[in-house]
């Protein structure tokens, strides 16, 4: 297997990627330079579009002939002279992942991991949010994992990876509804199944504009997507909680959690907690 790499600006990139494409090459890859902002519920970003970016051509092949014949190809195309070329070793993509302790007896891990006689969630990453890296999912899950939710149900709003549904289940909720507007059902039915976790009923669409079919009241909802969506949310929220519920809000970062927890509890809840690690907040509210 061989490396193609040649310097160009991020503004190039999708031309280059176009002309490549054209010729049936397609193994690419390269690095967008990002500025981070601050906005008013978290971050943002915008490109460097006159940065000058590494741009990677992968040729799945050992046969030297071939290598030269699309090097050659390759600069005749895009008109490059200096295109470096380096040998690199097969890679193999690897289900696995690091193991995360969420430092109260529970762990994230692999299926295979041994966990030393700690609790685990089994988890295979797939692209989704909510892999247990982020603070905001690993505070939601210490206070997921902490409570016996038998005989309650579970509303999961933007639940991509499902990981705060398998939590849920795990924990013995009765029954799990998890919503996303992607359609994530292959990821969580997968985790779900390595948990051995049958309780969970998926979503798919977008719950503002649409009627999704979930016409119950919940004992518990969970919503980590950030500040201004869970505003967006608040009536269908309001609608689907029981009396005396219990809301989870996540993803709130401490400079508008105020301006949110105020516009929440217009829709009659109370703050009954708040949790913080770093600049995110966590929050239990209970709808009176």
């Amino acid at each position: 297997m061989f490396k193609f790499t040649f310097k160009v600006p991020l503004c190039k990139t999708d031309e280059i990627t176009e002309k490549l494409y054209l010729i049936d090459i397609y193994n690419i890859y390269y690095e967008s330079p990002v500025t981070i902002t601050t906005t008013d519920y978290g971050y943002g970003y915008y490109e460097n579009e006159d940065e000058i970016v590494d741009f990677n051509i992968v040729i799945e092949s050992d046969d030297i002939n071939f290598v030269n014949s699309q090097k050659d190809l390759i600069s005749k195309t895009l008109c490059i002279k200096d295109l470096n070329v380096e040998e690199i070793k097969n890679i193999e993509l690897n289900e696995t992942m690091e193991p995360i302790d969420l430092n109260n007896g529970w762990v994230i891990c692999s299926p295979e991991y041994d966990a030393n006689n700690k609790k685990t969630i089994k988890f295979i990453p797939q692209g989704a949010f909510g892999t247990g890296l982020h603070e905001t999912t690993q505070d939601c899950l210490r206070y997921i994992l902490e409570k016996d939710f038998k005989n309650k149900t579970v509303l999961d709003i933007g639940t991509g990876s499902g990981i705060l549904s398998i939590a849920a289940a795990i924990k013995n909720a009765t029954s799990v509804a998890s919503l996303d507007i992607r359609d994530v059902n292959e990821e969580i039915n997968l985790n779900a199944s390595l948990n051995d976790i049958d309780t969970i009923d998926i979503y798919v669409g977008n719950a503002l504009e649409d009627d999704l079919g979930i016409n119950t009241q919940f004992d518990f909802v969970f919503i980590n997507i950030g500040g201004e969506e869970t505003q967006m949310f608040m009536e269908f929220i309001n609608s689907h909680i029981k009396s005396n519920g219990t809301l989870l809000v996540s993803g709130l970062v401490e400079w508008t959690f105020d301006l949110v927890i105020d516009k929440i509890k217009e829709y009659g809840f109370e703050l009954t907690s708040k949790s913080q690690t770093n600049e995110w907040c966590t929050a239990l509210l209970r709808k009176i």
